[in-house]
């Protein structure tokens, strides 16, 4: 009775997160302020990135029109609007969850693009990087807004991100953990740390660690919490006890996986492992993941992560990259 019920209510906390990742946040994008070139070559850049974004379908665009006729209603000028107080001012007034904006600004034959992503709820700079391109205004619509998507649709691990500079044709690096993501060096890899961190958290937690990325996120420590009190649980308190475990490990699977891969980002994370989930989009399930699911898997994972293994090693080795 009590497995069918413990089942049942997982069931139920899955369904949940499911109908509730599903749900994209809307984004406007904002003019982008022209330094050096006519303002209509920088309102055609906008609209190539805004078509971009909206192909990608990680948001809900909203559309210009509507966004310019809200904010004149109010009187708010959209000139130079391109700093983070002036984006989080503008995505208030227009009732939008995120927005983009910035500058391009022309040097001889190449072109600088400024980039911004605001957080409107709180006014925090989300994502901020310089886009370095050389060609001309043609290329840099073709190629320069497929790249600058890319970046802006990269997942969020972190609230704050350092300034990233990347130049046309290269990959950037920030902080946002996945391929982009640049890690100091550990002198000694490896050791009872990043094997109890895989081991207990994640099996992809340690192995990031031997690479520079000690950062355990609260959702994580949630449900290592909940499989605490749920193990200690004993009659009559076996049921609340697999109800908290389920449940923080539920939200962690929301948090780590939901939110950036959906449904089957949240499934990933439950069942495999946090980061699993969270870094789908661009990382395959390893086999040794999958073998968690009958324990022999974590015992490979956790020797792995003591041993000094990384990530990226492992990947490059399997082929786990899409």
């Amino acid at each position: 009775m009590l497995k069918y019920f413990t089942q049942y209510s997982l069931t139920i906390i899955l369904v949940l997160i499911g109908s509730v990742s599903a749900q994209p946040k809307s984004l406007a994008v904002m003019d982008f302020e022209a330094i050096g070139i006519p303002p209509e070559e920088a309102k055609v850049f906008t609209e190539h990135l805004q078509v971009e974004l909206f192909n990608r379908g990680r948001f809900t665009i909203l559309e210009m029109p509507d966004i310019q006729k809200k904010l004149a209603e109010r009187g708010f000028s959209l000139a130079k609007c391109s700093s983070a107080p002036c984006l989080a001012e503008a995505g208030k007034l227009s009732g939008t969850d995120l927005i983009i904006g910035g500058s391009i600004t022309k040097v001889e034959d190449s072109f600088s693009v400024t980039v911004r992503m605001v957080d409107v709820k709180n006014g925090n700079v989300l994502k901020m990087f310089i886009y370095q391109h050389s060609g001309n205004i043609i290329s840099l619509l073709s190629d320069g807004s497929v790249t600058i998507a890319d970046k802006l649709s990269d997942p969020i691990d972190k609230p704050r991100e350092k300034r990233v500079v990347a130049q046309s044709g290269e990959k950037s690096t920030n902080n946002s953990g996945d391929s982009h993501s640049s890690s100091k060096k550990v002198s000694n890899p490896g050791g009872i740390g990043p094997a109890l961190a895989s081991c207990l958290i994640g099996p992809r937690v340690g192995l990031e660690m031997n690479e520079g990325n000690d950062e355990i996120y609260l959702s994580e420590w949630i449900a290592l919490g909940g499989l605490v009190v749920g193990g200690s649980a004993k009659w009559p308190f076996t049921i609340a006890g697999n109800m908290i475990a389920n449940g923080t490990r539920a939200y962690m699977a929301y948090d780590r996986g939901g939110i950036n891969n959906s449904f089957e980002g949240a499934l990933a994370s439950f069942f495999l492992g946090p980061r699993v989930g969270n870094e789908l989009h661009y990382r395959k399930v390893r086999t040794n993941e999958w073998l968690q699911l009958c324990c022999v898997g974590k015992i490979l994972i956790t020797l792995e992560a003591y041993n000094g293994k990384t990530m990226s090693e492992i990947e490059i080795e399997e082929g786990l990259r899409k």
